[in-house]
């Protein structure tokens, strides 16, 4: 039994209004951004840009997947969110419209949110984008488990997000969501032992350490509580 260090509940967010006016189209200096669904997908030309969770919570990709003036229009449609207190996760991917289209030109809300939702739960936080391929990177324990931290912090936004759009759409991101923990969890049981071998274990290192620790267990406890962790991080939360 885990005693002495509670898990992690971030506060629920306090009611706010939708961060999206209520028009079909909002002309951003950079061009027009287009609105489906009150917002809960956001497009320009012929790609999603942002998906909405809730009026609270967006995902958008990470670049424009478009040519001309679709970067600035995803700029500035991220700043407009940010603008509204909406938090806004990028993931790195390409979504054309017509993946999500029907017979009838309307989008699927749901289908959307569930590919991106994938997507993000697939990347893998061990090995960070801008780092070349085949590069071994060197970092304090503790600037690891910050960034560690600070990416479990994102993913739980992510799934407050989903609770709040339909929360049985949970149960499809069981396993991405525990392949991704494992991942973590064997990294940092690395990390961790590498660091003791080289003597540059300390407390504080070790606070850092705990606090992603119990960061996971809470999101694990309460999004995929069938997930068992390792032993090792089992005796650190202890």
């Amino acid at each position: 039994m885990i005693a002495n260090r509670p898990p992690i509940r971030f506060a629920a967010p306090k009611s706010r209004t939708s961060a999206w006016p209520y028009s079909p189209v909002l002309e951003l200096p950079g061009g027009n951004l287009r609105n489906h669904e009150c917002g809960r997908i956001l497009t320009a030309q012929a790609f999603v840009l942002a998906v909405g969770l809730s009026p609270h919570h967006f995902m958008a990709v990470a670049r424009a997947p478009g040519t001309g003036p679709v970067q600035q229009v995803l700029e500035q449609c991220v700043g407009f969110l940010a603008a509204h207190a909406a938090t806004v996760i990028r993931v790195a991917l390409r979504c054309p419209l017509d993946w999500f289209a029907n017979n009838l030109g309307d989008l699927d809300w749901k289908k959307c949110l569930v590919f991106f939702t994938r997507t993000f739960l697939a990347t893998d936080p061990t090995d960070p984008h801008w780092i070349p391929p085949m590069i071994v990177p060197v970092a304090p324990l503790g600037v690891i488990a910050s960034v560690g931290f600070d990416h479990w912090r994102r993913v739980n936004e992510v799934l407050e997000g989903v609770t709040a759009a339909d929360s049985d759409l949970l149960t499809q991101f069981g396993s991405s969501l525990a392949a991704m923990a494992r991942r973590w969890e064997i990294f940092l049981a690395r990390m961790v032992i590498l660091s003791q071998r080289a003597g540059e274990y300390d407390a504080g290192d070790g606070e850092l350490v705990a606090l992603c620790d119990r960061l996971l267990f809470s999101i694990m406890s309460r999004f995929e509580p069938r997930y068992e962790l390792l032993p090792v991080t089992t005796q650190r939360l202890l």
